[in-house]
């Protein structure tokens, strides 16, 4: 991980098991569902891990495949067996992350496959100076990012309308349009159109450079409809950096 300037960060990376994940890609995705899962996990964690401020990451899973990748990318891994939910998995990440540091943490959301660290930088530069505060995701209901200036003070709302729960918790709503893969969490196919657009990470550009002509992501190409993709093709617009 980058060397860590004064702030260091602890960074945790829940995660679903991979043949569980992703439902909404549903048909089109087919048996490659789980191989999108894992793209998108891959991603967002090798950006997590680049981004400079991160001095530790936490992956919570109960699948020993995301494990095992985790302990390889230099990440701490937590068994998430018995499955409670995702507050429940943030809950786990957070108990590890109070064992090792007392420091500020982060919740970020494992399907970001578009994420560049510099985004994340940005977003925990702002965070930092708020005792609690999260992103809201592209679609202006669920939440990409949750931080707290210590583990125990997270207090995580994620699931449906977590924006407004997280609002309404007393945390800082982080609003800063400069960082649209922070924001774009994928769970449908005209997701990954926008995500596409955006520059996927090494992962998912991969598994994507595979698809034949029966399942066609230009099929997919009503991207203008997903909510506020004008912020994000602003964003895009004026600059990102590469890969």
């Amino acid at each position: 991980m980058p060397g860590t300037d004064a702030t260091s960060w602890t960074v945790v990376l829940p995660v679903k098991p991979f043949t569980l994940g992703k439902s909404r890609l549903g048909s089109w995705a087919g048996d490659l569902r789980p191989d999108w899962a894992r793209a998108f996990f891959l991603d967002t964690l090798n950006s997590v891990v680049r981004t400079p401020g991160v001095e530790r990451v936490i992956v919570v899973s109960g699948d020993p495949q995301a494990r095992t990748l985790a302990v390889r990318a230099g990440a701490d891994a937590v068994d998430d067996t018995p499955a409670r939910g995702l507050n429940a998995a943030v809950r786990r990440g957070a108990g590890r992350a109070a064992a090792r540091s007392a420091g500020p943490v982060a919740i970020v959301t494992a399907d970001l496959p578009a994420l560049r660290p510099g985004e994340l930088a940005r977003v925990l530069a702002e965070a930092g100076a708020r005792p609690r505060a999260f992103l809201a995701d592209h679609t202006g209901h669920g939440t990409t990012v949750l931080t707290a200036h210590t583990p125990g003070l997270l207090l995580p709302r994620f699931e449906g309308a977590s924006r407004a729960r997280h609002a309404a918790s007393g945390a800082h709503e982080i609003a800063n349009p400069q960082v649209p893969g922070a924001r774009l969490d994928v769970d449908t196919p005209t997701e990954l159109v926008a995500a596409l657009r955006l520059g996927l990470g090494p992962h998912s550009t991969s598994l994507a450079s595979t698809l034949g002509p029966e399942r066609p992501m230009s099929m997919y190409a009503d991207v203008w409809s997903l909510p506020r993709v004008a912020e994000v093709e602003q964003s895009v617009a004026e600059g990102r950096e590469a890969w």
